[in-house]
């Protein structure tokens, strides 16, 4: 949150990732009004879709022992990656699943 590298809006969907992720984003309004800012409620819901997605499947594939990545990506220290149309494309599969 102290890096130059990201702009306000940046830190605002970081914070707000990580409330989601512990559990916690209810109870900060500030947190909510800053991310308001910068986002459409359906920016908000697609934001919160995702990092709340991603802890379901952490807590999932660590609970079943399952890596994320494969061994030679993992051997390299590397992440998987993914292009924002990508992340895009599933939040709206996702939404007509609904």
């Amino acid at each position: 949150m102290e890096s130059p590298l990201f702009g306000e809006r940046e830190k605002a969907v970081i914070r707000w990732a990580e409330l989601v992720t512990w559990n916690k984003a209810r109870y900060d309004d500030e947190a909510f009004a800053q991310l308001a800012r910068h986002f459409d409620s359906t920016g908000i819901v697609e934001l919160t879709t995702v990092a709340a997605f991603r802890g379901l499947m952490n807590r999932f594939m660590d609970s079943l022992h399952i890596e994320l990545e494969g061994p030679e990506l993992q051997a390299r220290g590397g992440r998987a990656i993914a292009r924002p149309e990508d992340l895009h494309a599933y939040i709206a599969k996702l939404v007509n699943l609904v």
